[in-house]
């Protein structure tokens, strides 16, 4: 694995890589756009498998301003939309256009919001669009996210305490790191995670990354509405949704209506897969996307 640090759209981006998927020299590229919290570490089990499976490159790319930096200026109205829903398109398109391999075609991978973002990216971009392999969309929020149970609890609380939730993170950053660590650890013994993620956790409680994770996230709530069945048909062919049975944000009334709409599309549950599946599921999630990306490689030779 390596950390390169890219500018795009403005914003400086550390992205993870597996292989070298910008001189790949015509080689298939695997290239996976995080959920929020948009920050790529959580995704690392998650593309070894990837790597380990198919023999093929992997990027990795988190949400703008989501990642540490030495340039993560807070937002003002100079550069808000940099850290929002079409900041964050331009932000990937950024580096497909200008950093990925122009000869390579492409096995998206969209995880949560990512979803949403990679059939935008696809519906507006058809240059792009003609270089899919296939399209994974894993636990995707397309639609009306507002009203989701998880929507819900950021429109009614964490919305109105968002001020004082980085409040709160602001004062426990000048705890010593040690007590922080404790704190942390605490933490995930109670949730049964590794204690390495305690690093990854700190990049989302440092508040000018979770200020960023807010902002997102509530223009998600405001724009994320009706789905986009035209995106979603031109793509029906190579997509891969793979969903849960208790999703907070992707409900299974959801996923009903997608499968509706779209009768022809791959979807697949995920038994006993939460939505986060990168806290405890990836090497499952990534079998899953690897079956796909095999079946298609062998259906297209």
């Amino acid at each position: 694995m390596m950390c390169l640090n890219k500018t795009l759209n403005k914003v400086n981006t550390p992205i993870l890589t597996w292989g070298n998927p910008f001189e790949a020299n015509g080689k298939e590229v695997i290239f996976c756009v995080t959920g929020n919290p948009g920050i790529s570490d959580f995704y690392i089990e998650f593309a070894e498998e990837m790597h380990k499976t198919l023999n093929l490159p992997v990027i990795v790319v988190g949400q703008a301003g989501h990642e540490f930096s030495l340039d993560n200026d807070a937002i003002t109205e100079k550069n808000k939309d940099l850290y929002n829903l079409q900041g964050q398109l331009k932000h990937k398109l950024d580096l497909i256009e200008n950093y990925v391999d122009k000869k390579s075609k492409f096995h998206f991978i969209g995880h949560s919001i990512g979803s949403w973002m990679i059939v935008e990216l696809l519906h507006n971009n058809n240059d792009i669009l003609n270089r899919v392999s296939t399209v994974n969309l894993l636990f995707p929020t397309l639609q009306n996210m507002a009203e989701t149970k998880n929507g819900r609890f950021i429109n009614g609380f964490v919305r109105r305490m968002h001020c004082v939730i980085l409040f709160l993170c602001q004062i426990l950053s000048l705890f010593p790191n040690f007590l922080i660590n404790f704190l942390l650890n605490i933490y995930l013994m109670l949730h049964s995670l590794p204690l390495f993620y305690n690093e990854r956790i700190k990049k989302v409680i440092d508040p000018r990354i979770l200020e960023k994770v807010f902002f997102l996230a509530f223009d998600e709530m405001d724009n994320v509405r009706s789905l986009n069945n035209e995106a979603i048909h031109k793509i029906t062919k190579m997509c891969n949704v793979i969903y849960s049975c208790f999703d907070g944000w992707a409900p299974l009334d959801y996923m009903a209506e997608l499968k509706k709409q779209h009768p022809h599309l791959r979807m697949v549950e995920a038994a006993d897969v939460a939505h986060s599946f990168v806290l405890k599921s990836s090497q499952i999630v990534a079998e899953m996307v690897s079956n796909h990306i095999k079946e298609q490689k062998s259906s297209a030779q």
